[in-house]
């Protein structure tokens, strides 16, 4: 009878957290509580068939508390949800935020209610879709997430997309033919860079390895600033001035890795390919710190911290220095960017864990751009598996049927 009303987050509310979601409960159930009777939630690559979409949803007794989505779970327990489960991971379903995920008005109005007198108490957002799920599920009180087999993430081509009410778009555009991209690489003790040059080293023309003694055979670069168990703020403030004075303005790209960071370079260049470089730019895998008392999002070190110039420029323009030495470097980028008023850009194609952190389902309609940590996989394999560039994709861009075993 009339289009839905269509809503993007960062307008409802411009608040540093509103992309938890949650904190838009209170706006959302104020303003559709007493018109409405669905709250539909997707990605901005989602590709919904309305008139299905309003034919599932029927189904359900709009009076009553719902929370319906495609289901996630984990097959163990990991590190990324706390370990959260441990016994039997399986038992707890969270949304895949890519098919969709819809919330009925009476649990809208319940959760903004319960915002109200209990506000969010959590330090850090690590897995958004997780921990809504376990908002939502109040250790047993609430409502678990209800599967729905029309919420998908199949192509939209694919024969599989019959059923579907929603799909999901999978490939990653090219905008610009040739970027400029400056890898540089922290290594404590050197022992993973072995790995990096089997993989994707030989696919960055400009990649420089920075540890706390120079090493010829590498080589690696010593700054002068000696390694720290807890965190690298100081070295990385160093490594930003040394790309800002020692770089050819014409590279407008650099990305700060680990040693044990598994990344697609290829990939990497398609998707900075629609970034300008012009504009400060901050993106990798998103994650927040105090969103609820005043916080800030930072992107978390381990996935790939990607910055184009301009944004190192204002950075360090900036007054904003990390408070000690061994702080944590991603965070108080974050804390730095989000005072300068420059917006994190979030990528859920950087990982902060392995492949076998994560859902199988999660990671099927992904063409992931980074992995990380080397703990019981082969990384060489997990590269040449999930990263390495191959004949089909450098064709045509999208995404092919790799051989993925359970690594």
């Amino acid at each position: 009878k009339e289009l839905p009303t269509v809503l993007l987050i960062h307008q409802i509310n411009r608040h540093e957290g509103a992309w938890t979601i949650l904190p838009l409960m209170t706006d959302l159930s104020v303003t559709y509580g007493r018109n409405t009777s669905w709250i539909f939630f997707c990605e901005e690559d989602t590709r919904i068939q309305v008139v299905k979409l309003l034919e599932t949803l029927r189904r359900f007794d709009k009076s009553k508390e719902w929370f319906l989505g495609k289901a996630l779970y984990d097959e163990e327990s990991t590190i990324i949800h706390h370990y959260a489960f441990a016994e039997n991971p399986t038992v707890f379903k969270f949304p895949d935020f890519a098919a969709g995920w819809a919330l009925s008005i009476p649990l809208v109005n319940k959760l903004a209610k319960k915002l109200k007198s209990e506000p969010l108490k959590s330090d850090f957002t690590i897995d958004l879709k997780h921990e809504i799920a376990l908002y939502i599920w109040q250790k047993g009180e609430g409502p678990h997430l209800t599967p729905v087999p029309e919420f998908c993430t199949d192509d939209v081509s694919s024969h599989k997309a019959d059923h579907c009410a929603t799909t999901f778009s999978n490939f990653l555009p090219l905008c610009v033919i040739s970027i400029l991209i400056k890898f540089l690489v922290f290594t404590n003790h050197c022992f993973a860079v072995p790995v990096v040059k089997q993989t994707w080293e030989r696919e960055a023309a400009h990649i420089e390895y920075y540890s706390d003694y120079a090493d010829i055979s590498i080589p690696t670069i010593d700054l002068g600033i000696p390694n720290t168990d807890r965190g690298h703020c100081g070295k990385t403030f160093a490594i930003l001035e040394r790309f800002l004075n020692r770089t050819s303005p014409r590279t407008p790209w650099l990305v700060v890795v680990d040693d044990d960071t598994l990344i697609s370079i290829f990939r990497l260049r398609k998707l900075l390919s629609c970034y300008d470089p012009n504009e400060p730019v901050f993106l990798g895998e998103r994650y927040g710190y105090g969103l609820g008392t005043g916080g800030y999002s930072y992107i978390t070190g381990g996935g790939g911290m990607v910055f184009s110039r301009t944004a190192v420029q204002k950075l360090l323009a900036s007054k904003c220095r990390c408070y000690s030495m061994d702080a944590p470097d991603d965070m108080v980028l974050g804390m730095c960017f989000s005072g300068l008023g420059i917006p994190i850009t979030h990528s859920p194609l950087f990982h902060q864990a392995r492949p076998m952190d994560y859902p199988k389902d999660y990671l099927s309609h992904q063409i992931p751009v980074s992995f990380h940590k080397h703990w019981n996989i082969d990384p060489v394999k997990v590269y040449f598996t999930w990263l390495a560039p191959n004949t089909e994709e450098s064709r045509n861009g999208k995404k092919v049927g790799f051989n993925r075993e359970d690594l």
